[in-house]
């Protein structure tokens, strides 16, 4: 039997993949392998960010998917989610603590109001971040113990330096047990700044812009309750309470 002829003269389309260029195969790009340093810090900063938005109770899977990697990976990296939250308490923490706070604080060639001024203007500068307050108050509220650790190590003792130091300006002995008060008035002093943090990055309420002025004004404020025991002879100081002074 015979062939039949095609007689129609339409060629008929090349039968090769879509896209392929003659004489060319086809190669997969090959996939970028980060340097392990490069790819741990970027979830450690992706976490950061991950639990300053959502809190400590989001799951490393959504972290993982938010990311695109696996959550295999991310415990690969880190462990287990513990040991990740503990690598977010260094970098937003401790990494920006400074050291020259407690030199500076003790420096006793400048005078007191202009130590405790020059303290807060830095570290204000240092935590005022939308990461620092939101994961402090994250952590705390999911029963996380960093922030109590941060603050047991760490505020306190800048806070008993303040104390003492607060004591010589005053005419006061320095190395008598704090009284608790003393170390209310303290915290109500750094507390102020913390509260403008929860003002601007939690409740997203407008603040003053010139920290500088503001600094200078809280510290002010909170040395004029002890202006007076300042000024008096060291005898007549150290036999006054250590209640400040009523206002008139």
């Amino acid at each position: 039997m015979k062939t039949p002829i095609n007689t129609d003269p339409t060629p008929r389309p090349s039968r090769k993949k879509a896209g392929a260029r003659p004489g060319v195969a086809t190669r997969r790009r090959p996939r970028t392998r980060l340097d392990p340093d490069v790819r741990a810090r970027m979830i450690l900063d992706a976490a950061v960010e991950f639990f300053g938005e959502h809190g400590f109770e989001a799951q490393t899977k959504e972290l993982a998917q938010r990311i695109g990697v696996s959550q295999g990976l991310i415990f690969r990296y880190f462990g287990t989610k513990q040991n990740l939250v503990e690598q977010v308490y260094e970098k937003v923490f401790l990494q920006r603590w400074s050291p020259a706070w407690e030199t500076g604080l003790r420096d006793r060639s400048i005078p007191f109001p202009k130590r405790l001024e020059n303290f807060y203007l830095s570290y204000f500068d240092a935590v005022d971040e939308y990461h620092w307050i939101r994961v402090s108050l994250y952590a705390s509220l999911a029963g996380h113990d960093i922030i109590a650790r941060y603050i047991q190590t760490r505020v306190n003792v800048l806070l008993e330096i303040i104390v003492r130091e607060l004591r010589v300006y005053r005419g006061l002995a320095e190395d008598e047990v704090i009284d608790p008060l003393e170390f209310e008035l303290a915290w109500h002093l750094h507390s102020t700044f913390i509260y403008f943090l929860v003002r601007k990055y939690i409740h997203r309420l407008p603040v003053m812009e010139d920290k500088p002025a503001l600094v200078a004004r809280i510290v002010a404020s909170f040395l004029s309750e002890f202006e007076a025991q300042a000024t008096a002879a060291p005898g007549k100081a150290a036999r006054q309470s250590l209640t400040p002074h009523p206002r008139a």
